[in-house]
């Protein structure tokens, strides 16, 4: 059902047939991210973004509207640390036309200087509104002192010195480099046929040449510290407590994955029951896993009154070090198991899901795998794996802290993080 084949030039193109579906979704990524960004350039990749589609030498951006909107379908990018996404999901019938817009984009925008100033006014307000964003601040504030000086560190939009210096010709120097065939993957997913597909594919790409290569930087050094940020107008204190973890393509993903259900991932994970249902001290409290080609970040968040900071963080800490000690029951497991098994099944009913999971795994693995594949590597998991990867995550390790709110009077020792 999964197809792949590379172009002359270098372009990786993946299909994977759903029969059953009257829907195709297509999707050109390129491997190159905001973590791949020189310092001044800041942002950049998220303003292309937000830029690409205003206009090609073929369509202005009124023209790309009315032609996705006049057959129903839906066209959209996104950007991450480490690739673009640009798509398209419309019925089977119109993929032609969909590859045709989604390639006008690429191969062909113009980038008007009026729309370039346009969009820099409206991404200095994305970053006002996180800014009044208290928790998506917070993770951003974590992550620039867990990455200290490296540009995952960095948040994916920028900052407003970067933003506002960015000029259109660094826009169109900048996308003519990322689009390089080493770098671009077209992947599909639906009612669709893979050599056609494929000719589409070399039609429009196969005239890219190489370009030179992007900034590539080295691996980033996580530092743990404690870092407390004072905003008084708030209410509540936004913790983050994580330590680093496994990259994208290790063999520890799926042990992490279940690690991460069973913790702090769902209503009925251990820190939700702890610290909400049995305490009372938090609305939010959650963990979550970020991985990146070279490496990883473990966390835990939660939003607290300030008098309830230093208890929370005990138990918090708690759950962690009963976790390295006894690892999780075989009723935890098998209910991480099936919840992780019923969401992923459930996601990849849809078309787009499949289109982008064939992405990520090219990029990640170099290789594709099936659904049955990826139930077998999370059955295969057993309570002994799962303890050895969260002893490897935390034990004798001393955890990074992220404090954002009214943090006045407190003190934490470092001593205090040592799981």
């Amino acid at each position: 059902m999964i197809r792949r084949e590379v172009l002359n030039n270098g372009i990786r193109v993946i299909t994977e047939r759903m029969g059953e579906v009257r829907s195709a979704a297509i999707g050109v990524f390129i491997a190159a991210g905001s973590r791949d960004e020189p310092d001044d350039l800041a942002g950049i990749s998220h303003f292309i973004e937000h830029t690409v589609f205003k206009g090609t030498e073929r369509r202005n951006q009124l023209d790309i509207a009315k032609a996705v909107d006049g057959i129903g379908g839906q066209l959209d990018a996104f950007t991450t640390r480490e690739y673009l996404g640009f798509f398209a999901r419309v019925l089977d019938e119109h993929l032609p036309l969909a590859f045709d817009i989604l390639a006008d984009i690429l191969v062909n925008p113009l980038f008007p200087e009026e729309e370039v100033e346009r969009e820099r006014g409206v991404i200095l307000e994305e970053i006002k509104m996180v800014e009044d964003s208290p928790d998506e601040l917070a993770h951003d504030l974590f992550f620039s002192s867990f990455f200290p000086g490296h540009p995952l560190g960095r948040s994916i939009i920028g900052n407003k010195k970067s933003v506002s210096q960015i000029e259109r010709k660094d826009i169109i120097s900048y996308f003519r480099r990322m689009v390089a065939p080493s770098r671009v993957i077209v992947s599909a997913a639906g009612n669709v046929d893979h050599s056609r597909v494929v000719a589409l594919a070399r039609s429009y790409f196969e005239g890219l040449g190489e370009k030179p290569p992007l900034d590539r930087f080295p691996k980033p050094t996580p530092k743990s510290e404690i870092r407390l940020v004072s905003r008084k107008r708030l209410e509540q204190v936004h913790l983050i407590l994580g330590t680093s973890s496994f990259p994208q393509g290790s063999k520890e993903r799926y042990p992490t994955a279940l690690l991460n259900l069973i913790l702090g991932g769902g209503m009925s994970s251990r820190l939700f029951q702890k610290i909400r249902e049995e305490m009372g001290l938090a609305y939010s409290v959650y963990s979550f896993v970020s991985a990146y080609r070279d490496s990883g970040v473990f966390g835990v968040y939660s939003a607290v009154s300030p008098d309830k900071l230093k208890r929370t963080l005990s138990l918090i800490l708690d759950e962690i070090r009963r976790f390295i000690e006894k690892g999780a029951t075989e009723e935890e497991l098998a209910l991480a198991k099936a919840h992780l098994k019923g969401s992923l099944m459930l996601s990849l009913e849809e078309s787009g899901s499949r289109m982008s999971k064939l992405a990520r795994e090219e990029i990640y693995l170099k290789r594709n795998l099936s659904l049955d594949e990826i139930i077998s590597m999370i059955e295969a998991v057993s309570q002994d794996e799962l303890l050895s990867v969260a002893r490897k995550l935390f034990s004798g390790k001393r955890l990074a802290l992220l404090a954002l709110g009214d943090v006045s009077g407190i003190e934490i020792d470092n001593d205090e993080l040592i799981c």
